[in-house]
């Protein structure tokens, strides 16, 4: 069942969403992941029409986002390919000497 909207609640785009997301956290959020609160229940969503949705700012505002890893871990474990390139170099190299 959706909530009944107050007279007194403000709907906000999802740019001034992200901009408000930005300036509470020291790293910047995009449009596409407030998206994502969106379509995921953590911030309430209205459509405006087919393609527009607005979200809640007092849900836009009370939301944290969570600083994650810095990647390190991705980058140690390497992308499949560049791991194998890097194993056929090493066996000419080592071929060669």
């Amino acid at each position: 069942m959706a909530r009944k909207t107050q007279p007194h609640e403000e709907w906000i785009s999802g740019a001034e969403a992200a901009q408000l997301l930005t300036d509470k956290t020291d790293h910047t959020v995009s449009a596409d992941y407030v998206r994502v609160l969106g379509n995921t229940g953590k911030v309430e969503t209205k459509r405006i029409d087919g393609r527009t949705k607005v979200y809640l700012r007092a849900d836009i505002e009370a939301y944290t986002v969570k600083k994650r890893g810095d990647g390190s871990i991705r980058v140690a474990a390497g992308h499949p390919r560049r791991i194998r390139t890097e194993q056929v170099e090493q066996k000419r190299e080592e071929a060669i000497a």
